[in-house]
C-alpha cells in the first residue's frame, strides 16, 4: 500500500510530506512560464531554421543570440518546477538539505544539516517590508509567517514563510498552515516547535447587561 501524501501549500511553494522524505518542491503552476519561455526559444530556432533565405544576417543571429538564452533557461526552469525541490528532510540520511535554485536544477546542496544539529524548528513572524507603490493600497493588510530550522549553533535558515490576509478566519488558516509544516518538519527530525510569533489575543468576555444587573444585586446583598 503506497504511503498516504499530504501537501501543505505555502507561499509560492508547497510542502509535500511522506511518511520517510519531507519536499518542499514549487506550486504546481509553477511550470507554466517556463515552458512559455521553452516554446519561445524553441520557436525561435524554427524561425530561424525556415526563414534564413529571407533574413537578413543580423536579424538571424538576434533571433539565434534569443533562443539560446531562452531555450536552455526556459528547460532548467521546467525540469526544476517538476523534480526539484528547495529543501529535502529525509528521515533515512538524518538529514535536511537546501538545494539551489532554478539554475542548480535544485539538486545541488549549499547547506546539509544533520538531525543531530538541529536545536528546533521556529515559527517566527515574516517582515514584509513596505515598499513604495503608486498603485492603489489594497482593502487589507497581510500578515507573514517564517519557518526557520534553528541550529544548535544559533545559526537560522529560513525553509519558507507562509503569507495571509491580516482578517479573521483567513489569518487562523494562515498560521495553521505554518504550524502544519513546522510540526511536519519537527516531527520527523524528532524535534521540538517553538512559536516565537505574536499570537493573537484571545477576545474578552461580553459583559451582558443582564449579567452585570445580576452581578450589581449579588454585591448588594453581600453588603
Amino acid at each position: 500500500m503506497a504511503a498516504e501524501t499530504r501537501r501543505i501549500p505555502l507561499d509560492r511553494r508547497v510542502l509535500v510530506v511522506r511518511d520517510d522524505r519531507i519536499d518542499l518542491r514549487p506550486e504546481r503552476g509553477a511550470v507554466l512560464w517556463p515552458l512559455i519561455g521553452l516554446a519561445i526559444g524553441l520557436g525561435l530556432f524554427a524561425a530561424v531554421a525556415l526563414f534564413a533565405d529571407g533574413l537578413s544576417a543580423t536579424v538571424l543571429a538576434v533571433m539565434l543570440i534569443a533562443g539560446l538564452v531562452f531555450a536552455p533557461l526556459s528547460a532548467m526552469g521546467v525540469i526544476y518546477s517538476i523534480i526539484g525541490a528547495a529543501v529535502v528532510v529525509e528521515r533515512k540520511k538524518q538529514s535536511v538539505r537546501f538545494q539551489q535554485g532554478v539554475l542548480g536544477l535544485g539538486l545541488g546542496t549549499y547547506e546539509l544539516v544533520p538531525f543531530w544539529k538541529i536545536e528546533h524548528i521556529e515559527v517566527a513572524d515574516f517582515p514584509l517590508g513596505d515598499a513604495p507603490s503608486h498603485l492603489p493600497r489594497p482593502a487589507f493588510d497581510l500578515r507573514a509567517w517564517d519557518i526557520v530550522l534553528v541550529k544548535t549553533s544559533g545559526k537560522r535558515l529560513s525553509i519558507a514563510q507562509v503569507v495571509s490576509a491580516n482578517q479573521d478566519d483567513l489569518l487562523d488558516e494562515g498560521f495553521d498552515r505554518a504550524l502544519d509544516a513546522a510540526e511536519a518538519i519537527a516531527g520527523m527530525t524528532d524535534k521540538s516547535v517553538v512559536i516565537t510569533a505574536a499570537v493573537e489575543d484571545e477576545p474578552a468576555e461580553e459583559t451582558t447587561p443582564e449579567a452585570q444587573s445580576a452581578e450589581t444585586k449579588e454585591q448588594v446583598g453581600r453588603g
